[in-house]
């Protein structure tokens, strides 16, 4: 949990007004920037850095369709980026 309570305050720490954020009405964002800010990902869940556990439900439309964080991605990339 130090983890994420070091994220939640470097993510606060940078104004929001710059951001746009996919899938959220910036209106929202502004006044609860702590809404969506994420901690970690593992599979197909994403953690918020307060803690809550959100199911990702668009990842696999796109760039993740076997979760966040999967071991055997992990190795391949690993191995890859040692050959490099």
């Amino acid at each position: 949990m130090k983890h994420e309570t070091a994220v939640m305050e470097q993510a606060m720490s940078l104004r929001t007004e710059a951001y746009w954020m996919p899938f959220t009405h910036n209106r929202y964002l502004k006044k609860n920037p702590r809404s969506r800010i994420l901690a970690r990902a593992e599979g197909a869940y994403y953690t918020t850095a307060e803690g809550a556990r959100l199911f990702d439900c668009v990842s696999g439309m796109w760039c993740c369709p076997l979760g966040h964080g999967h071991p055997k991605i992990a190795e391949a990339v690993s191995r890859q980026v040692k050959e490099l």
